[in-house]
């Protein structure tokens, strides 16, 4: 998108998500098997941007170097505080950094669901120097309350002032997503620290230049142990309001050589290539109501081919083409670890999957709703029984010569994700339609 350049906050030390994340900045957390930061910049390749900074501070260099300087066409750039600056002084110093002539600014620890593009394409027809991407909440108590022109749900207008937090109630909040030309911080002294929350949108708001954009979407704030333990429902629409969401179980899908072509310690983007009836398969297989979830096995990453920034490229440009083909995963899941370390997740341990039902909400076993594992190697098979699952080999990749090997153990060989998914349906027909898994 044309001029729009994408500011992270992803610097924030996080305080209360100590206890359950110590080891990494907080952006970094997983959510569905991958950092956090990853699902916001998948957002913002999917809406079209070509450029983001990231504004880092605790563990910058850890950050960076993890994370490293382009993915899914964007090219990412960072700012790193040498001493804490707050939102509004971060801000401005990555401005100085990277000009741009519109910011589209994000909360790194936050998501709501909303349409971007239409939040961009009003604040352009609009005189503010910022606007407030806005949603209601049950109680604004934690967050503080934005009052607005209008009443809750009316639309689009002005923020009139800002409520302080601690106030019980309903109302709208910011939901840390907001635009900026670069005038809105000329207030805030080169170098020095300052909230944007305070410091600058009140006094945009008294002067009639701050924007307010409520969006009925979902809020999600990772910053507690408890918000970031849902994180990964919320993220799959099956949680924090969406109500109760039936579906039929999920497909376990091993990578190389059963989505994609094998290739040896792939970590380049451009050797990603869907193998044929890959997309087709997943496809119907998502249509069924099924959850879609990779789990592989990435040893290149302990062995030290290559680092987990360019295994997310890779996932990152395999999202790309699926998203092209009507496919959305619901998660990846890696294991980094070599075949000497002894863990829990590297396939045939049931690790990967496990940690998938726990954050999915997936149950396995004798009444409980029906799932599969899907790959090429002995390891896939030999994981599906396990889970009790059902087990399919499919001759792509190295399964052609894994067929004298384990082909006897699977429920099912198969020539393709197509195949797979035939037969995927006619094992659902034949079940009670009734048999689905409630999500909590």
């Amino acid at each position: 998108m044309k001029g729009v350049t994408a500011y992270i906050l992803a610097g924030g030390f996080g305080t209360r998500l100590r206890q359950v994340v110590s080891d990494r900045p907080k952006v970094m957390a997983e959510v569905l098997g991958r950092p956090f930061l990853y699902h916001i910049l998948d957002r913002l390749a999917r809406l079209g941007l070509t450029q983001a900074v990231l504004c880092t501070g605790y563990m910058a260099q850890e950050l960076e170097a993890a994370v490293g300087t382009e993915y899914r066409g964007m090219s990412l750039a960072y700012s790193r505080e040498d001493s804490p600056l707050g939102t509004g002084g971060a801000l401005r110093l990555a401005f100085e950094r990277h000009p741009a002539d519109l910011a589209l600014c994000l909360n790194g620890d936050s998501l709501v669901e909303a349409d971007l593009a239409a939040y961009l394409d009003w604040y352009a027809r609009q005189d503010f120097l910022a606007a407030l991407l806005l949603v209601p909440v049950d109680d604004s108590e934690r967050f503080g309350r934005v009052e607005t022109e209008g009443k809750l749900g009316d639309g689009q207008g002005r923020v009139l002032a800002f409520r302080e937090k601690g106030q019980t109630g309903p109302g709208l909040i910011n939901a840390g997503i907001y635009l900026l030309h670069p005038e809105a911080l000329a207030s805030i002294a080169p170098g020095s620290a300052a909230s944007i929350e305070t410091d600058v949108f009140p006094h945009l708001a008294q002067a009639g230049r701050l924007g307010a954009f409520p969006v009925q979407g979902r809020f999600l704030d990772i910053g507690t142990p408890e918000s970031y333990t849902e994180a990964g429902r919320f993220l799959r629409g099956a949680g924090q309001g969406a109500g109760r969401k039936t579906q039929r179980g999920a497909v376990f899908l091993d990578r190389d050589g059963t989505v994609i072509a094998e290739r040896h310690y792939l970590h380049d983007p451009v050797g990603v290539e869907l193998l044929p009836g890959a997309a087709e398969g997943l496809r119907r297989m998502q249509s069924l109501g099924l959850r879609l979830v990779l789990v592989t096995n990435q040893s290149g990453i302990g062995r030290g081919f290559f680092g987990r920034a360019a295994v997310e490229r890779v996932h990152g440009r395999l999202l790309e083409l699926l998203e092209r083909e009507g496919v959305d995963l619901d998660a990846i899941y890696l294991c980094p670890h070599t075949p000497d370390e002894g863990c829990s997740c590297r396939k045939p341990q049931p690790g990967l999957i496990k940690r998938a039902a726990n954050d999915l909400g997936l149950a396995f076993g004798p009444g409980q709703a029906q799932s599969f594992v899907i790959g090429d190697k002995a390891c896939d098979v030999d994981l599906g029984l396990v889970m009790n699952a059902t087990t399919f080999l499919v001759t792509t990749g190295h399964g052609a010569g894994q067929v004298a090997e384990c082909g006897g153990r699977a429920h099912h060989v198969v020539d393709s994700l197509e195949e797979a998914a035939r037969r995927i349906e006619t094992i659902l027909a034949a079940l009670d339609p009734s048999d689905g898994v409630e999500i909590t």
